[in-house]
């Protein structure tokens, strides 16, 4: 019993000890915090998928010219196989070469030979260009181009592949160099070119050249049944809070979707949809490359290049940005629908946006047909005696489809023609004047 007391303080010491270092521990703690991703939490809704900037920024011919003749693209076989090749250069510093270049100097620049010309639907920004292609410099000037020209006159004695930038708006050229050796040039770019039929030039006296395949040009007639994209998962991918999003029928070929601030319409007959947030409209200035990321980043977030979808115009006033619906390498147009992507950006966000839901899923091969198309010179002789559009108005004359809804609601086909484009809008060559029949367009 002598030793309790002793006992009793050597525990009280222990517990006093325990605390302090349970205190401490406590004081001094840090949780191993792990970071929740917010993309773990929630998915991006997805109505396809995801496309690299080369396959929307494509031009939608290349032409050839060398020893005084023209050859080119039909289809996009060699368009896709060539750029997927640019994102393995490097151009060196971007080089102003003439500014207010003539048309016919334009012209004859293209026309010289061992040059490879990339016909683009719409002035391309080549601060854009540039996540194609890079650059040695980084600072580049807002400037835009049309027509890609590779030049490889120099590419056996200087290994360099000299690369030029028109602009057919601007009137302005600038160059860079990639460094390449004939063998590699051979082996990749001219392989690729393998293949393209004879083309011939169309001079006008107010305007750049035309070009057309110089033959008779047999292509397949398709019928497609269509899938669509429900409505609904364009209502959850692009209204804040979809869940208090009221959904109207207004009658058997409208449906109305809004939250109180954004309205969405479904022309249901005509398989598109309309999407607006009015209060997000803007004039304020924005450059093109700027407006065209912005574009594209916003529907590549959600697959919405559900489609061979190519750029074909941007409106920099209006701050518009429209995609054009390919199939089997030729631009489709129609009247029975839209075969576009529409956006218009606002205050830091999407103001608008239109786009059919439709999908073409599978062509029917028992209805597949082979179409005679005439040569590109039936088809300019066809505008020249038209009263309803000039040659000289006439922006270029191309291979397309014609997307026509069959009696069935399920089925489209898509007629092979030639099609006239002036000032972002077409017309068609009626098959008939391009067969041998009577003239006109429709």
């Amino acid at each position: 019993m002598k030793y309790i007391e002793q006992i009793k303080s050597i525990v009280l010491l222990f517990l006093v000890l325990l605390s302090i270092v349970l205190t401490f521990s406590i004081w001094t703690y840090t949780p191993s915090l792990q970071v929740i991703e917010e993309s773990s939490q929630v998915d991006q809704l997805m109505v396809g998928k995801k496309k690299n900037l080369q396959e929307v920024i494509k031009p939608y011919r290349i032409l050839v010219r060398d020893r005084g003749e023209w050859k080119g693209t039909i289809g996009s076989t060699a368009i896709n196989d060539l750029m997927d090749i640019l994102p393995n250069w490097k151009g060196s510093e971007l080089i102003p070469v003439q500014n207010n270049m003539s048309i016919k100097k334009m012209n004859d620049f293209i026309r010289m030979d061992q040059r490879i010309t990339f016909f683009f639907s719409e002035e391309v920004p080549i601060k854009v260009f540039h996540s194609i292609v890079p650059f040695s410099q980084d600072d580049l000037p807002e400037l835009t181009f049309n027509k890609l020209i590779m030049d490889w006159s120099k590419v056996d004695s200087e290994k360099v592949l000299t690369v030029y930038f028109l602009s057919g708006t601007h009137r302005t050229l600038y160059s860079t160099e990639i460094k390449m050796n004939e063998v590699y040039f051979q082996s990749t770019v001219l392989q690729a070119l393998e293949g393209l039929v004879a083309y011939q030039e169309v001079e006008r006296s107010n305007g750049l050249s035309l070009y057309v395949p110089k033959d008779e040009i047999e292509l397949v007639q398709y019928t497609y049944y269509i899938d669509e994209i429900h409505p609904d998962t364009f209502r959850d991918i692009l209204f804040y809070d979809p869940a208090i999003v009221r959904k109207n029928v207004e009658s058997q070929e409208l449906l109305k979707y809004t939250d109180g601030m954004t309205l969405m319409t479904v022309d249901v007959k005509n398989r598109y949809l309309n999407y607006v947030n009015p209060s997000t409209e803007s004039m304020a200035e924005l450059p093109a490359s700027r407006l065209l990321l912005d574009s594209f980043e916003f529907v590549n977030e959600h697959g919405g290049f559900t489609g061979d979808y190519r750029l074909t115009s941007i409106n920099e006033q209006k701050h518009i940005v429209e995609y054009q619906l390919y199939k089997q390498g030729f631009p489709v147009f129609s009247t029975d629908t839209t075969t576009r992507i529409t956006t218009t950006w606002g205050e830091n966000q999407l103001f608008r946006y239109k786009r059919p839901y439709f999908l073409l899923d599978l062509d029917i091969n028992s209805e597949k047909s082979q179409r005679k198309v005439s040569p590109g010179l039936s088809a300019v002789d066809v505008l020249e005696k038209s009263k309803q559009l000039q040659l000289n108005e006439v922006d270029d004359i191309i291979l397309g489809y014609y997307l026509k809804q069959n009696d069935n609601n399920l089925l489209f086909t898509l007629e092979p023609g030639w099609f006239a484009l002036s000032q972002d809008s077409w017309k068609r060559i009626a098959p008939e004047a391009t067969g041998g029949g009577k003239n006109g367009l429709e």
